[in-house]
């Protein structure tokens, strides 16, 4: 049973590197290969696409065919479980991003999920923003790159689309990284989850499979999970030591995705980004 119909979801992030590409990719595999929904990602990084290459995609339609005109089916591949429309890096006419709204339009009853990957140049990204029906703020844990995500997340604002929260990505060391709580302060967006940087990540991109495929038992595997089952709607599994009552800390991410969980078919969070 569907919990919605085809709910379009875009990451957006103003600076490359911050692992988006990957958090859509494990996104949409976890909530086809976990919660079995049908889902359509697609790669909205029109000039530096990459989705089609990090799953070693052999592919002759792309995005860019669709935009021109073609069908969207015409471009759609099955990997993994989910259906993936790539873009391509060389593709010689002119296209018009925002014609992207209108194919999703068409096709949002076949899915329970599309999930775009936009790019980090705010001109790409503007069309990913305007095809969307929520939008997730992509960021890793330091000043620079969430100064960069606010400003993604003003524009979003601007174009009157919900802004659900922030996921912190590729934490490597606290101890020289933003706190969670100084990241909502400063970016008034709740965190939703919180992603270590992890070597299996490189192994899952060498092998051309989603790491939740590849080991879907590791701790950026199951962080991720739970972050989809918070889209479906589904109450996330505890942890052991939570699951006997010896755990007594709860972390805020996982109280912001409840709330996130609970608002989420009924209303948007109304969020106050800061001007």
């Amino acid at each position: 049973m569907r919990c919605n119909i085809g709910l379009t979801i875009s990451f957006v992030s103003l600076k490359g590197g911050v692992g988006k590409t990957t958090l859509a990719l494990e996104t949409a595999s976890a909530l086809a290969n976990d919660f079995g929904k049908k889902v359509l990602l697609i790669d909205g990084n029109f000039s530096a696409p990459n989705i089609g290459l990090y799953l070693g995609l052999n592919y002759s339609n792309s995005l860019h065919n669709v935009l021109n005109g073609e069908g969207l089916h015409t471009a759609i591949y099955e990997c993994y479980g989910i259906d993936v429309v790539p873009a391509s890096l060389e593709f010689k006419d002119d296209v018009d991003p925002y014609k992207l709204k209108k194919i999703l339009e068409k096709h949002k009853n076949r899915y329970d999920f599309i999930i775009i990957d936009s790019s980090p140049h705010q001109s790409e990204m503007l069309p990913a923003i305007a095809a969307a029906d929520k939008i997730f703020v992509v960021t890793t844990p330091d000043t620079v790159t969430l100064q960069t995500s606010i400003k993604a997340a003003k524009i979003a604002k601007q174009n009157h689309l919900p802004i659900e929260g922030i996921i912190i990505n590729k934490i490597r060391d606290p101890k020289y990284e933003l706190e969670l709580t100084e990241i909502e302060a400063i970016s008034s967006l709740p965190v939703l989850a919180k992603i270590k940087d992890h070597k299996k990540v490189l192994e899952a991109n060498f092998k051309r499979a989603p790491l939740n495929v590849y080991d879907g038992v590791n701790e950026v595997s199951k962080e991720i999970k739970r972050f989809a089952s918070a889209l479906c709607g589904i109450k996330e599994k505890k942890g052991f030591w939570e699951s006997v009552g010896l755990n007594k800390l709860i972390k805020k991410e996982v109280v912001n995705r409840e709330l996130f969980r609970q608002g989420f078919y009924t209303s948007p969070l109304s969020i106050n980004v800061s001007s």
